[in-house]
């Protein structure tokens, strides 16, 4: 009887272990060639095998592994027995290659799967899993903050009763069913939670939705930085409204125009009438003349006065910012642009008055912008497209000649008429001279009053001062004056106290030697022939020269020379060719 077990070898033998039968399963893996092995002992076939060994006196069945041709068997022998007499045996012959594989392969896929669940679990973002019917396969660790749930609970249940129950609102996975494309929307979960999901269809070959693969972000603390964002942004404009205003109350406080000159006082005169009206000015004078505090004095004389004075340097802003700091932007409208947009300083003049200085170093492209501004009360912001209305005067200041710059092209015709409207130059401080005397008194008493001091000028020190051109204008008085305030020594400010430059300035206006402060006669003499010397060594380097131009004989030159100089060499002059 030929017994037919699929892949499984058998093979009988009697009790002496002489193989009866065996199937071809059993010649196949045993590699057993056709011609007939019955009668042969299983011992002989199977020459590894201990079983045979214990064949006539164990009644239990064994198997053992052992290794035929490369393959690793499995053999069993299970012994048949009648009337409690041994009269043969079963060997059951299997082959285990294929099943080791198989192990294998589950180990492998186990494997796999727990990295796939650690990469899972180890996402900030939760992933959610939904099947073509809607029912809920995977949740990642972290949706169980979401929802404030144990996430096991919502494996198995379907998304639209989860919605209905409030664990998340709306469902993005029924709109991507309805639309059967992705699908990003904000959602609320039931623990209070703001998220950010995109639900991604996966379809089968037949274009049916066989997954819907949910990615969701918690956005809560984003969405209130971003609410505390633009609320510290309308602090900070409010901020900046509040620092403008203190800025020009301080400006009015203690940056009084000070003038007795028949000139400034004129001006004054003209500053309170045009401060009654909203007419632009142009203010023009050399650096330091007070530009600034007359702009200033235009506001606080004003009934803008109590709105901000906002000043504008358009030299000192880079001119790739310009635009941006003087008509704001939108939201945006460049790379780097603050999320809510800004405010320009010009806006933020809004129901006061926009100082514009050094209005001469404002760029052609803008200028036209500028021009609109004057003209129509509204701003455009960079990257808008609806213009702002703005309520503001304009009060603008240069120290260059515009009119030239027009003439030249840089500057602009219309724009300069129309800041031109009402014209104002203050004179250097060199014409003014009664103001000098004026302002000297005036920082005095304000460094005084500022450093607990109690400092005042010699007569000498105030003839020196007034006799003095003041390039730098005012501006030039209020340093020195703080200069000499803190560097002097006792109460008294001496000629001595006064900057070289100040000195050397005078003596060559009036070519004359000045002497700052009483020494012995003989040395006075010899330290003003030694500075001539000097000089007239360094201009013209030849004694013959030196002593025509100080008007003695060449010998007393060369005797002087060698007293106080050293009897410097003879400057070299220029090469022979």
């Amino acid at each position: 009887m030929q017994l037919t077990t699929g892949s499984h070898g058998v093979i009988t033998a009697d009790a002496a272990g002489r193989i009866t039968m065996l199937n071809d399963a059993a010649r196949a893996l045993l590699g057993l060639e056709l011609r007939s092995v019955i009668g042969r002992s299983v011992k002989e076939i199977i020459p590894d095998t201990r079983l045979t060994d214990v064949m006539l006196d164990d009644r239990e069945s064994k198997e053992e592994k052992i290794s035929v041709g490369g393959k690793r068997l499995i053999v069993s022998r299970t012994p048949v027995y009648e009337n409690a007499r041994l009269v043969g045996s079963i060997f059951i012959v299997q082959d285990t290659s294929e099943l080791e594989k198989v192990k294998e392969q589950m180990l492998e896929l186990k494997q796999a799967k727990d990295e796939l669940e650690v990469i899972l679990n180890s996402s900030y973002d939760e992933i959610f899993v939904i099947d073509g019917k809607g029912i809920t396969r995977k949740i990642n660790k972290a949706g169980e903050s979401f929802y404030g749930v144990d996430t096991n609970k919502m494996i198995g249940r379907n998304v639209t009763e989860l919605e209905e129950n409030g664990y998340f609102s709306p469902s993005v996975t029924r709109l991507v069913f309805d639309r059967k494309e992705r699908a990003t929307i904000t959602q609320t979960t039931r623990s209070g939670k703001e998220l950010i999901v995109t639900g991604n269809p996966v379809f089968d070959e037949n274009g049916n939705i066989t997954r819907v693969v949910v990615n969701s972000r918690d956005i809560s603390e984003l969405s209130s930085l971003r609410r505390l964002l633009k609320d510290t942004e309308r602090l900070a404009d409010n901020y900046r409204k509040q620092v403008l205003q203190l800025k020009s109350e301080q400006k009015g406080a203690q940056r009084d125009l000070i003038a007795s000159s028949p000139q400034m006082l004129t001006l004054l005169e003209m500053v309170d009438k045009v401060a009654a009206v909203d007419s632009t000015v142009l203010i023009t004078g050399e650096s330091g003349v007070g530009k600034g505090v007359v702009a200033a004095r235009i506001h606080n004389m004003s009934s803008r006065s109590t709105g901000p004075f906002v000043t504008i340097n358009c030299g000192a802003i880079p001119e790739n910012l310009l635009e941006s700091e003087l008509f704001g932007y939108v939201p945006g409208a460049f790379t780097g642009a603050r999320k809510g947009g800004k405010k320009g300083l010009i806006e933020m003049g809004n129901g006061g008055t926009v100082f514009l200085d050094e209005i001469g170093e404002l760029p052609l492209n803008l200028q036209v912008k500028l021009l609109h501004v004057i003209q129509q009360k509204n701003v455009l912001p960079v990257g808008g497209t609806a213009p702002v209305e703005v309520d503001v005067r304009f009060v603008a200041a240069t120290n260059r000649d515009l009119k030239k710059m027009v003439q030249e092209g840089s500057f602009r015709e219309d724009l300069f008429y129309r800041l031109n409207v009402i014209p104002m130059e203050i004179p250097p401080l060199r014409e003014r001279r009664e103001d000098v005397d004026v302002l000297l008194g005036y920082y005095l008493d304000l460094f005084n009053k500022k450093y607990g001091m109690a400092k005042k000028f010699t007569p000498e020190v105030r003839e020196v001062l007034d006799r003095y051109s003041w390039p730098g204008n005012v501006r030039e008085v209020e340093n020195i004056v703080e200069r000499l305030a803190v560097t002097s020594d006792g109460t008294e400010i001496k000629p001595v106290h006064l900057p070289d430059y100040v000195l050397s300035r005078i003596s060559e206006k009036n070519n004359k030697i000045y002497i700052p402060d009483l020494c012995p006669l003989d040395e006075a003499v010899q330290e003003v022939e030694k500075q001539l010397l000097e000089k007239a060594f360094k201009t013209f380097g030849n004694t013959y020269r030196m002593a025509e131009a100080l008007n003695i004989n060449q010998s007393t030159v060369v005797r002087k020379m060698k007293k106080y100089l050293s009897a410097p060499k003879r400057r070299p002059g220029p090469k022979k060719q």
